[in-house]
């Protein structure tokens, strides 16, 4: 697995290259705006054309971009459906300009109308957002801790948005370990990540997971509560994460730190990529 983190682009996109570099990323994630606002500007062509030449010297193989989290692809509401879909489109578009290789966006809340209607909604939504644009990154859709009426606590819950969205060959799965953990996946204990990969691979195909989020849990396994902790300092133990960065199964494919930083300047990230890198090289490896 390739290690990289979420990166700040505070100061211009290509600035979150510079702080990948300083943290021994191999693969990167950012936002494409500010995560908490509607209203966001276009990407510049030469700002977009910096940070991919920043992204060519630094040889960073991989770029996902978060979405918003203000977009609600299940919301039952029209109007805030109708506005979450213009700035996904928004979204995707500045995706494509910077040339992400895959879009993570949460499946939404159904705000308690029924998990059907909402699956119904958010692949709607996927589908409103791949029909405008003809070419561009590949959707993932991320599991959740399973909170309240938040789709996406189970893989079979994502594979039927994915299945409805009538594009099922550009749409994936991002696996985030803390929320797989919170929502009932046993990924702790010897031999949890073979078993927990297994269980993904028969409810929706593991084979369309293209990227993870490595995050421990501040919470305990099955609360369904959404915390995430620095890697050893929560409570799933170090043992899944050895496990599956050094799955062989799982080489290339990027694992981006989403943990709270260091105070720092310089380097935030550096000590929980070089951890994970330690894991990679010292793990117990096994053939998908």
């Amino acid at each position: 697995m390739l290690i990289g983190a979420h990166e700040s682009i505070s100061g211009g996109f290509w600035k979150s290259v510079v702080r990948a570099v300083e943290d021994g990323c191999e693969v990167i994630q950012i936002f494409s705006g500010s995560p908490s606002r509607w209203e966001v500007p276009e990407i510049q062509s030469g700002e977009a054309a910096l940070f991919r030449k920043e992204l060519r010297k630094a040889g960073m193989r991989t770029v996902l971009v978060h979405g918003s989290y203000l977009i609600n692809p299940a919301s039952p509401d029209p109007d805030q459906w109708s506005r979450s879909l213009t700035a996904m489109i928004r979204e995707y578009g500045r995706c494509r300009a910077v040339g992400a290789d895959f879009l993570v966006v949460h499946p939404g809340s159904h705000r308690g109308q029924g998990a059907a209607g909402g699956v119904e909604r958010s692949a709607e939504m996927v589908r409103g957002v791949l029909t405008e644009w003809e070419d561009g990154p590949m959707i993932l859709l991320e599991n959740t801790a399973g909170s309240g009426s938040t789709l996406g606590g189970t893989f079979l819950e994502l594979g039927r948005i994915r299945r409805a969205s009538g594009f099922s060959d550009r749409v994936g799965y991002c696996f985030d370990t803390a929320h797989a953990f919170a929502a009932g996946y046993a990924l702790s204990g010897d031999g949890g990540i073979r078993r927990v990969l297994d269980e993904v691979d028969r409810e929706a195909g593991l084979d369309l997971v293209k990227a993870f989020h490595l995050n421990d849990s501040a919470r305990e396994f099955g609360s369904r509560v959404d915390r995430h902790a620095r890697i050893g300092e929560g409570l799933m133990g170090l043992d899944p994460f050895r496990e599956l960065v050094a799955d062989a199964g799982l080489a290339g494919l990027p694992g981006v730190l989403e943990t709270q930083p260091l105070p720092v300047l310089h380097g935030r990230y550096r000590d929980q990529v070089d951890l994970l890198k330690g894991m990679r090289v010292k793990g117990r490896i096994r053939p998908r």
